[in-house]
């Protein structure tokens, strides 16, 4: 019996089979989806869907994959609506993409967030677009070093790291409803927010070099 609506039915297969594995994770508090288990959700032979999916690993990888397709292009679209000499207002779009992304992918971001980083890491087609993250925040706080809105020997990789570190964590107290118990009176989306900006500017505050000792 299949578990998918009629219009599930008019994706793709490898579509079908996604949203399948995000309906079946989020059911099972996240435990991984099997290849069986998805074509018969979907109410396909398996021996079809293992044509496209050999095994769990190449069906966990691709709905992790498509996750990140989807972080990265909300993440691209914020960004070019700011000011791009202001690598500082990007950077903060860029946070606040991503947190929205959290709170309405909340299946996605909790299969990224649970996978194994090692695992991430050593899959070739995620690594990039983890990376290809990596490398946008990181030029972003380099050009912002480089106008003068850093220090000039700011640590920009502990700073990326710091940041990634800090943004995961907002997001995390929204999926997992948190945000409300220190802010039950705020919109934790809005919360997170306001919270990720004044990261940002407490960064820029603290790391400017004081002109006394220049």
């Amino acid at each position: 019996m299949s578990d998918m609506t009629p219009s599930d039915k008019r994706l793709g297969l490898h579509e079908q089979a996604i949203s399948a594995v995000l309906i079946l994770m989020e059911q099972r508090r996240f435990q991984q989806a099997t290849v069986d288990e998805v074509a018969l959700a979907i109410d396909i032979p398996i021996e079809r869907l293992r044509r496209l999916f050999p095994d769990d690993d190449a069906l966990l990888i691709a709905s992790i994959e498509q996750s990140l397709v989807v972080l990265m292009d909300v993440s691209r679209r914020a960004v070019v609506h700011v000011d791009p000499d202001d690598a500082l207002a990007q950077f903060t779009a860029l946070a606040d993409a991503y947190l929205d992304w959290a709170a309405v992918h909340h299946v996605q971001f909790r299969i990224l967030s649970d996978c194994d980083p090692a695992f991430l890491l050593q899959t070739v087609t995620l690594k990039r677009y983890i990376d290809g993250m990596t490398d946008l925040m990181t030029r972003m706080m380099t050009r912002a070093r480089d106008d003068g809105r850093l220090h000039p020997r700011e640590d920009i990789p502990l700073l990326v790291l710091s940041a990634r570190s800090y943004a995961y964590g907002l997001a995390r107290m929204i999926v997992d409803g948190r945000m409300q118990d220190w802010a039950p009176d705020r919109d934790p989306v809005v919360m997170a927010k306001e919270l990720s900006r004044d990261f940002v500017l407490r960064i820029a505050r603290s790391s400017r070099q004081d002109p006394s000792n220049t």
